[in-house]
């Protein structure tokens, strides 16, 4: 249906109307003359039909002998269209151009969708497709879907597989990451010692001999769980300590205390058209290797197109500068903040003291903690 559609449009048709004489006899006649009608209704003694261009030429005759009087109601299709507007050589013009564009832009990719990946990043995927042709604003008919696909699960140890479908001016890739293998514990044999200087709190081993119990002052080194245990024989065996030591430990964090010297840079930055992966620039080349980029593309809401603009950015030294005042406050604050929750990360707070140096803009915490200070060490055995 759709591609009589099209005939009609490109070929023209005429919606005409029939009024007086026989109407009926008038259908049978052009039934007999193989003249084509469609979308016919009837109001009163009035015929209303389409028919095509040379059909309405050939038409009179039948409506001569049937009696009845005919009047064009309308003309539909491009030829009607190009003879409206044959003065109008702009609109004739852009409207070729606009086919002509669609036509050629719709042999290259629009956009790139990546699904099945988890542990692997959109961009990893993309960047090792792109190298095998698969990239906006490569010709479609370029592109090889299996060697495409092949080449990058070899580059990528992570894939299993992957597909590239293409549909339309849009690629989708499929990929299947590998499932690690299962990992086995290790059983190298072992002592648990004290990876820290502290009292002991708790001890708990599923593996080993405890060697401190609660209360215990133990150093860094101190052998907390042993691997080596004792038959009823008196023999000995080998095996890797497991269990958790948890003890009271203290730590000091201290920041500031040294002039902060920063620099002061600027940036340098130039625009790029991008347009199905072409790329053309606004200015002048940044002459330097390292620098970063920022995208902005045309959206209709729910995909990118392959039309925007990228801006390259590069920030270089300037001068340098001393921080002082409020300033250094703040900063070695934000820095005695990171460390603070670097430490409670793994440990539960005890207790604090906090103190600070206007002098040097400083400030020290002495903390006092509980956390597990287990560390393995292996057993060497001589031979």
């Amino acid at each position: 249906m759709l591609i009589i559609k099209l005939i009609r449009f490109f070929t023209g048709y005429v919606s005409f109307s029939a009024h007086g004489g026989f109407c009926e006899r008038f259908v049978n006649l052009c039934t007999l003359n193989r003249i084509p009608l469609w979308n016919m209704k009837r109001q009163s003694d009035t015929l209303f039909a389409d028919t095509t261009v040379r059909g309405y030429k050939s038409i009179r005759q039948s409506a001569h002998r049937s009696g009845v009087k005919l009047k064009i109601v309308k003309k539909h299709g491009l030829p009607f269209f190009m003879e409206h507007n044959r003065r109008r050589r702009g609109i004739l013009i852009g409207l070729a151009a606009c086919v002509l564009v669609v036509a050629a832009l719709s042999r290259f990719v629009w956009s790139i969708s990546v699904e099945g990946n988890h542990k692997l990043s959109k961009e990893q995927v993309l960047t090792v497709f792109a190298e095998n042709g698969v990239k906006i604003g490569a010709l479609k008919k370029r592109i090889s879907p299996e060697d495409a696909s092949y080449n990058a699960a070899r580059s990528l140890p992570e894939l299993l597989w992957a597909s590239v479908n293409i549909k339309g001016s849009h690629i989708e890739i499929v990929v299947k990451e590998r499932t690690d293998a299962p990992e086995f514990p290790d059983t190298t044999p072992c002592n648990i010692v004290a990876s820290e200087d502290g009292k002991i709190i708790s001890v708990q081993a599923n593996i080993g001999d405890v060697q401190v119990q609660a209360g215990d002052l133990v150093l860094k080194g101190d052998l907390l769980i042993s691997g080596v245990t004792k038959n009823l024989d008196g023999s000995e065996n080998l095996k890797s300590a497991r269990g958790n030591v948890e003890a009271e430990v203290n730590t000091e964090i201290a920041v500031g205390g040294e002039p902060l010297v920063f620099t002061q840079t600027e940036e340098k930055s130039r625009c790029l058209i991008y347009f199905f992966g072409l790329k053309i620039p606004l200015g002048l080349p940044l002459h330097e290797e390292e620098y970063f980029t920022s995208e902005s593309y045309l959206s209709n809401g729910e995909l990118n197109l392959p039309v925007g603009i990228v801006r390259e950015h590069f920030y270089y030294a300037d001068t340098e500068a001393k921080l002082e005042g409020v300033y250094a406050q703040l900063y070695n604050a934000a820095l005695y903040s990171k460390a603070y929750r670097d430490c409670l990360s793994s440990a539960t707070l005890i207790g604090e003291s906090f103190t600070s140096d206007a002098s040097s803009y400083g400030f020290t915490g002495r903390l006092t903690l509980k956390k597990d200070i287990g560390s393995k060490l292996e057993i060497f055995v001589e031979n």
